[in-house]
């Protein structure tokens, strides 16, 4: 394959990750603005010089008026060039505090990995790395978020590939112009009360009036944070080798043995590997304090989003079932219903005088379990390695306010006294526990 001295075919042709043999099939995330068409005509024309197989996927958002419009045109610009394309319209979810931008975002995403070949080509270029490198330093982020927009990673079981990274937007521009290309144009991004275009159109532009390299330095320093980044994550998974009891868990009397920074350094690398978003830095912070003062009987909480992180019994706990609601108390019958920490099955039938009902444990019952003690629930959950964060979520069986059974302990010692026949007991598949 050649191509020539075009610095836009060179960087497609040359991109890290890309297969261009017979059996590769590429997949275009396709705008229809100017970045994501200059990236399909260049496919198209590597395609007469190589045998891959190349399609495309348009992610219709439903936010424009003009969104119908612009799945028509890239229809329109795939079927001229004879491309395949894949429309695919998305119903966002609310954005529970999240932003609309980027509730969009990951939906585009989940959209993409379920995207037709092993290799999805996005167009993000050199103005958007730098973009990106200034949102995320105004909001204090560290040297993973300054590294910013990656050239190369894994999306699910393909390459999401960047081969425009290193492009400056002025060139792609005058590649466009000079090939006499048609393009859309998102009314949003004029929307100056979006972070990315107020970067976009004030902030850079003051900026490189000063300093006409400006976006370049700002990008190769991405690159280089991204370099450090990495580094910080070989040291993160080094320092927890250490740090790993017989079970292969983070023990947090080992991590109080380090440093505070790589206490931090650990606990971020896991919460990445573990796909939990830490919201802001302080939050780490406040979790690093809270190991390296815990006591052997420490029972200590940090939200990070919707997962709760625990620290209790010398380990890590994540808890994702944090916000999520007990079912409502309801009347016992046959069926299968989900809690926030497992699924209660019921099989057969309980014969009683009166209505047997499921509802939530909450705090401070007494239970007397068939060969055990009576005792508070709570320490004859604790006996059982139940952590307290869900002792109270779990499902009881109860006759008005009389316990009769509970997961893990089973029938109060008492029950055929308000159940005249016991056919098949309840079954309890718990949610297994999140630890790092």
């Amino acid at each position: 394959m050649t191509t020539g001295l075009d610095p836009i075919l060179a960087a497609v042709r040359h991109a890290p990750g890309i297969d261009w043999g017979a059996n590769s099939h590429v997949c275009l995330a396709l705008s229809g603005g100017l970045d994501s068409v200059v990236l399909l005509h260049a496919l198209v024309r590597l395609r007469t010089e190589a045998p891959f197989q190349l399609s495309a996927i348009h992610v219709h958002h439903g936010l424009s008026p003009n969104a119908d419009a612009w799945a028509a045109f890239c229809r329109a610009l795939c079927e001229a060039l004879a491309v395949p394309c894949e429309v695919v319209r998305l119903e966002l979810p609310e954005t529970s505090g999240k932003g609309l931008e980027r509730v969009a975002r990951e939906a585009r995403y989940e959209a993409f990995a379920t995207a037709p070949g092993d290799t999805l080509c996005l167009a993000h270029h050199q103005n958007d790395r730098a973009e990106t490198l200034l949102l995320n330093l105004f909001r204090g982020a560290g040297a993973t978020g300054l590294g910013g927009v990656p050239d190369v990673r894994k999306l699910g079981q393909k390459h999401l590939i960047r081969p425009f990274i290193d492009i400056p937007r002025l060139a792609l521009e005058a590649w466009a112009s000079v090939h006499q290309l048609r393009w859309i144009e998102d009314e949003s991004n004029q929307n100056l009360a979006f972070r990315r275009n107020y970067v976009r159109h004030r902030i850079l532009p003051a900026v490189t009036a000063m300093y006409p390299g400006a976006v370049g330095i700002l990008a190769r320093t991405s690159a280089q944070m991204m370099e450090q980044a990495g580094l910080l994550d070989r040291l993160a998974e080094s320092d927890a080798r250490g740090c790993r009891d017989q079970d292969g868990l983070l023990s947090v009397t080992l991590l109080q043995q380090l440093p505070e920074p790589a206490v931090r350094n650990i606990l971020r690398h896991s919460f990445a590997k573990a796909g939990v978003q830490i919201p802001a830095a302080r939050r780490l912070y406040a979790l690093s304090a809270q190991l390296l003062t815990a006591q052997s009987d420490t029972e200590a909480l940090v939200r990070m989003g919707s997962i709760g992180v625990h620290v209790w019994r010398d380990r890590i706990w994540l808890d994702p079932a944090m916000d999520q609601r007990c079912p409502g108390e309801y009347a016992l019958q046959s069926g299968s219903v989900a809690w926030p920490d497992g699924q209660l099955e019921i099989v057969g039938a309980y014969a009683a005088e009166r209505v047997l009902h499921v509802a939530p444990l909450g705090h401070g019952q007494r239970f007397h379990p068939t060969g055990r003690c009576r005792d508070r629930v709570s320490e004859l959950l604790r006996a059982q390695g139940v952590p307290p964060w869900v002792r109270p979520r779990l499902p009881g069986l109860w006759l008005d306010k009389t316990l009769l059974w509970l997961p893990g302990l089973g029938w109060a010692s008492d029950v055929h006294q308000f159940i005249n026949s016991v056919f098949d007991e309840p079954s309890w598949q718990e949610t297994p526990a999140l630890r790092l």
